[in-house]
């Protein structure tokens, strides 16, 4: 059976996985790319080095973002969400790497595995904090 998903289980998805894909426009194309992120029940936010992806949400901040729960190729779930970029500063970008670290850190496989970069401007070699507050959002489901 195929369906839609209904604001509680969209919410479920966004909140239960930790890699979705945003979609943007980088160089008049259309790029996807998978991140890892934490939804906060407005906002996903994520952290990027400079590259393509973070050029092309500053350059164009209007996104997609999409997130699964995949069981098999008979029972799925998948969110797919629209919002804004946002390029987070000072103590929001601190708060933001809180967010990340508290839901990210207790899913890495090694216990000396730590996250190299902090909070640091642009081109100084670290990463750039986001959030991508979520405007509209659509869900799809396959179970049998």
């Amino acid at each position: 059976m195929l369906g839609e998903l209904k604001d509680p289980q969209i919410e479920h998805v966004l909140r239960s996985e930790v890699v979705g894909r945003i979609g943007c426009v980088s160089d008049g194309r259309v790029y996807v790319v998978p991140i890892t992120y934490v939804y906060d029940g407005e906002c996903v936010y994520g952290h990027s080095g400079d590259g393509d992806k973070l050029r092309a949400m500053r350059a164009h901040p209007q996104v997609c973002f999409e997130v699964e729960h995949v069981d098999n190729l008979a029972n799925w779930q998948s969110v797919i969400a629209w919002g804004t970029f946002e390029e987070l500063h000072g103590q929001q970008a601190e708060a933001g790497m809180r967010l990340l670290v508290d839901r990210l850190m207790p899913l890495l496989s090694s216990s000396t595995s730590r996250p190299t970069h902090g909070t640091a401007p642009s081109g100084s070699g670290q990463a750039a904090i986001y959030r991508i507050r979520l405007e509209r959002r659509t869900g799809r489901f396959e179970k049998q």
